[in-house]
């Protein structure tokens, strides 16, 4: 038993440095301590701070009257199980970190048994160069012999839920990738603001709920953000790009989409269902192989060009509710001819 612990510690150890690696383009310096990792679970009795690099094996709960912080630099990672855990806030959870320093949230990988045959070559050289996109530095052993590490993917954990109770929690300089949900939030009290969201099913997903989320990019997630119930969020000054939708709207949600630039997502910018109907104000939805907006929303002032496969350089002027680059919105005014300047994260926010 002690040696398997051994060798899984082992392992985390070696993914942790993995997460660290894919963070490097935002985080050269991830800080924090380097006292080792720190194992957690269930639920905590008394206010805590996370600092350096937390392991998750299992679903962490921040009950009602408790604070958790968690330092800049800090890497949390969730271990892919066969029920995803989660980190479930009922208190209040402050995840602030800085530009060059951002916190992680993000899968630690699946660990593989391998047959006899297969055991021979685990953690070699080539065997980490394939997982790690580089060659190690010095040998690594063999002290796993029967464990592979699979790469990371979306869905490996499930979600940081902010449930209706909690009277206040932020984010900021936060990466969170991997999940199935980065964040769902059930309050207003949330504030979402210069996280990177990567490689989820759903980066954002607000439920009956108002946040503020804004100067945030969203990259490779299935859905960028997406709104249920009776949702109103404000969404401003965000990218929204190569997902595959943009922004979901669903239900009778009305949040107010602002100032964002939404381009090369592989099917629509914003897509409507049911009765929803955003307020699609001064956005830049450039180059989306789907639809600009898709059944829903009204629209003023947004700067249209290339949806749809029309042509890169193809702006777009109706006034109708419908055209070859939006179909079925509610209402449009004021199509502009140039992009919105002040669009999108400020370029010195990453």
């Amino acid at each position: 038993m002690k040696t398997i612990r051994r060798n899984n510690l082992y392992i985390i150890s070696i993914l942790c440095f993995y997460l660290v690696c894919q963070g490097c383009a935002l985080n050269p310096n991830t800080g924090g301590s380097t006292s080792g990792i720190i194992e957690k679970t269930g639920e905590l009795t008394e206010n805590e701070v996370w600092d350096g690099r937390i392991y998750i094996t299992g679903t962490v709960i921040v009950p009602e009257g408790i604070n958790l912080t968690i330092r800049a630099g800090t890497i949390v990672g969730f271990e892919p199980n066969d029920e995803p855990s989660s980190l479930i806030v009922q208190g209040e959870l402050y995840a602030e970190g800085a530009p060059n320093r951002m916190i992680v949230f993000g899968s630690l990988g699946k660990q593989q048994q391998l047959t006899e045959k297969e055991t021979d070559t685990t953690l070699t050289q080539q065997n980490i160069k394939e997982i790690f996109g580089q060659k190690p530095t010095a040998p690594i052993g063999t002290s796993t012999p029967s464990m592979n590490a699979l790469p990371p993917k979306a869905g490996d954990w499930d979600s940081i839920i902010i449930e209706a109770q909690s009277p206040n929690s932020r984010f900021t300089y936060c990466r969170i990738q991997h999940a199935t949900n980065g964040i769902i939030t059930k309050t207003d009290n949330v504030q979402i603001e210069n996280c990177l969201f990567s490689e989820n099913k759903i980066g954002v997903l607000c439920e009956d709920a108002n946040p503020t989320i804004s100067a945030n990019e969203f990259n490779r997630n299935e859905s960028g953000a997406q709104f249920r119930g009776a949702a109103a969020p404000e969404v401003a000054y965000n990218e929204f790009t190569a997902n595959r939708y943009g922004l979901v709207c669903e239900d009778d949600s009305r949040p107010r989409i602002s100032k964002n630039n939404i381009r090369s997502n592989y099917e629509n910018a914003i897509t409507c269902y049911s009765t929803s109907s955003p307020e699609v104000v001064s956005n830049n939805i450039t180059q989306n192989m789907g639809w600009a907006v898709y059944d829903g929303g009204r629209l003023r002032d947004n700067y249209i060009s290339g949806n749809k496969q029309v042509g890169p350089n193809v702006t777009e002027q109706s006034i109708s509710t419908q055209s070859e680059q939006f179909y079925s919105v509610d209402e449009v005014f004021e199509p502009r001819t140039t992009p919105v300047a002040e669009a999108g994260v400020p370029q010195d926010n990453f």
